[in-house]
């Protein structure tokens, strides 16, 4: 691990442990991070369990964890008395039923040297895959603004003639209920609330934990594009930024179910998965809710590995610019399934007023007092401006969400602050 990835592993880490979750931590064979899976578990389709289960040894018991749709969650404590491992389990499975995938990391078409790809399929079982806004999305730890610090930047856009209602539904960390009085380009903002800590016994102000206010800085750079629009953020990672992959998948489902539906969501998150395989949970998601509108960023690792949900060809995603909004931002993850870039560098938004005890190299274990605003980078960023492009066309023409979509993207270089692939 690098000490950046390190640091924010073990805040993880330790937040599963406390609710009673192991997770951990796949190596490639050079030793490089692959991806994080919960320990013990696999991610199925209900119609392949039986199947699987005659693959491995005796054991395997289904754990219910309210998982919705065709979803179902297989446990590995009873099988050869629970010293086989995720990995151990897999590889066993693939070999006895060969269904394991052509690991791919491009859509097809896409890269005319190479030719066509066929499109990635999730095999019979998977990992449960971690889903996290850390190191993958926020490409940096907040800073205090530098210049006028009440002014959001990029600044909202002015509010014009509509013909619809619309509503960004943010998948994030949840709200920190700021007042609009001080606040008021977020006038329109709800959600779950999301609290901060206890009160620093040095500066007398509330603790900010790791990866708050994540949200609602999302939700303040989505207003700044679609001052109309409605953004009701979801508390959808409240274990220290991370979620497993069948229960973040609920939260989906529960958040297309209300009333009224979001007309586009954005998910500042992802993760990447065994082989590049494509993810299970979302692959079933998306069949059961095809025309859903789901804005992704593709991850802050600098690679062209394929980041999921973003990786998806029915997703948007989205990389970052640098603040020249010209050039890929130098953290940006980057290939051919990235959709859009838009600026991901400088983002001045909404955060909370406390105490951030920094926790990443070189500035850990630095302390820092926030005044209700930050500067922050990352692809988690750039996401939402787009996010709220399209909501913004969709309020303006009355366009469906995913006619606004094709338009965004096929006028992204027009766009200040975006650029296409």
């Amino acid at each position: 691990m690098d000490m950046v990835f390190d640091a924010q592993f073990r805040i993880i880490k330790d937040a599963f442990a406390a609710r009673g979750v192991e997770v951990a931590v796949a190596y490639t064979p050079d030793g490089e991070v692959d991806y994080l899976y919960e320990a013990g578990r696999l991610l199925a389709r209900d119609g392949d369990v039986a199947r699987i289960a005659e693959a491995l040894p005796p054991g395997l018991e289904r754990v219910d964890r309210r998982s919705r749709g065709e979803l179902a969650v297989l446990s590995l404590d009873r099988v050869a008395g629970g010293a086989m491992t995720v990995p151990e389990a897999l590889a066993l499975v693939e070999a006895r039923l060969g269904t394991g995938p052509r690991p791919i990391d491009r859509r097809p078409g896409r890269d005319s040297a190479a030719g066509p790809v066929q499109e990635p399929r999730a095999p019979v079982a998977t990992p449960v895959h971690v889903l996290h806004i850390s190191r993958l999305c926020p490409g940096t730890e907040p800073e205090v603004p530098p210049g006028d610090p009440t002014a959001p930047w990029p600044p909202p856009c002015e509010a014009g003639e509509t013909v619809r209602e619309v509503t960004i539904g943010v998948c994030d960390t949840g709200w920190l209920q700021l007042d609009v009085a001080a606040y008021p380009w977020l006038d329109g903002v709800s959600g779950d609330p999301e609290p901060l800590g206890p009160p620093s016994p040095i500066s007398g102000l509330p603790r900010i934990p790791a990866f708050r206010g994540h949200g609602t800085f999302v939700a303040g750079v989505a207003k700044c594009q679609a001052p109309t629009a409605a953004v009701s953020v979801v508390d959808h990672f409240s274990t220290s930024g991370a979620e497993l992959e069948d229960v973040m998948i609920a939260k989906l489902e529960a958040l297309v179910s209300q009333s009224p539906a979001p007309d586009v969501i954005n998910l500042s998150a992802g993760t990447y998965t065994r082989d590049n395989w494509s993810s299970l949970g979302f692959e079933l998601f998306q069949q059961a809710h095809p025309d859903v509108v789901l804005v992704a960023a593709a991850g802050n690792d600098g690679t062209d590995r394929p980041f999921y949900p973003a990786a998806y060809d029915w997703a948007v995603s989205v990389g970052a610019l640098g603040p020249d909004q010209t050039h890929r931002a130098w953290f940006s993850n980057h290939g051919p399934w990235v959709d859009v870039y838009a600026l991901g560098e400088g983002h001045v938004n909404a955060y909370a007023t406390g105490e951030y005890t920094y926790q990443e190299p070189p500035k850990r274990p630095a302390v820092q007092n926030f005044a209700g605003m930050a500067r922050w980078d990352g692809t988690s960023f750039a996401a939402p401006l787009v996010a709220g492009l399209i909501a913004d066309r969709m309020a303006r023409t009355g366009e469906s969400a995913q006619d606004a979509r094709a338009a965004v993207l096929a006028s992204a270089q027009e766009l200040p602050g975006v650029g296409r692939a």
